[in-house]
């Protein structure tokens, strides 16, 4: 009986220090796995979407304008995550809106942004992207930096940070980009947000200042 009483004493000891020591260090090697793999893919998303754009630059260089903006606005709309941006950069007037006014903002965001950064990636075809690091930032951001560079020394280089979490099918895409240092979502967001408070949350006002943009 007290060899008995002992093994389980033992045994419940050894099961005491496996969830104390062991398993805390297993979950950690396993969480530490699956953020380098993150990172890892992140990384991966950022240069397939950038080699993307400079194959794209190189085609359409003797496109127009529209054409050009129309290919790249296809790329671009690929890898964001267009509905975060729009939710972002409305803050709480986006519940005001309709269905179909919240599919034409997110349409009029998307020129925008392709009007942004279409100077940037669209002169791919001369200029080099380079992948510098990446961090995760809490438990989904993912902060990918990198740089534009021109390899003759013409242009000074471009700081990119790319900003991505996985969206509710498990997919991982862009949610901003910073271009040195200022944000998309964050520039978008200062004008939208004075239009809407403005004309207390219209977004017919805001739709038609976009158009005119046109």
């Amino acid at each position: 009986m007290k060899n008995l009483r002992s093994f389980y004493n033992k045994f419940k000891i050894k099961d005491l220090l496996y969830f104390v020591l062991i398993l805390p260090i297993s979950i950690t090697l396993i969480s530490n796995g699956a953020c380098a793999d993150k990172l890892e893919k992140s990384n991966t998303i950022i240069q397939e979407m950038i080699s993307k754009a400079k194959v794209n630059a190189i085609e359409t260089l003797k496109l127009d304008q529209n054409e050009k903006s129309l290919r790249i606005s296809l790329l671009i709309k690929e890898y964001i995550n267009l509905n975060f941006m729009a939710k972002a950069t409305t803050g709480s007037f986006w519940k005001k809106a309709t269905v179909l006014q919240r599919e034409r903002y997110k349409n009029a965001l998307l020129q925008e942004i392709v009007k942004t950064v279409e100077d940037h990636l669209n002169t791919l075809s001369t200029l080099n992207y380079i992948s510098t690091d990446s961090e995760l930032r809490g438990k989904k951001l993912i902060y990918v930096r990198g740089r534009i560079e021109d390899p003759n020394n013409n242009k000074p280089p471009v700081n990119l940070l790319w900003k991505l979490a996985s969206n509710n099918e498990g997919n991982l895409q862009i949610l901003d980009l910073e271009i040195e240092g200022i944000s998309l979502v964050s520039s978008h967001k200062a004008e939208t947000m004075t239009i809407l408070r403005k004309n207390k949350g219209d977004f017919e006002v805001l739709l038609d200042k976009y158009n005119k943009k046109k």
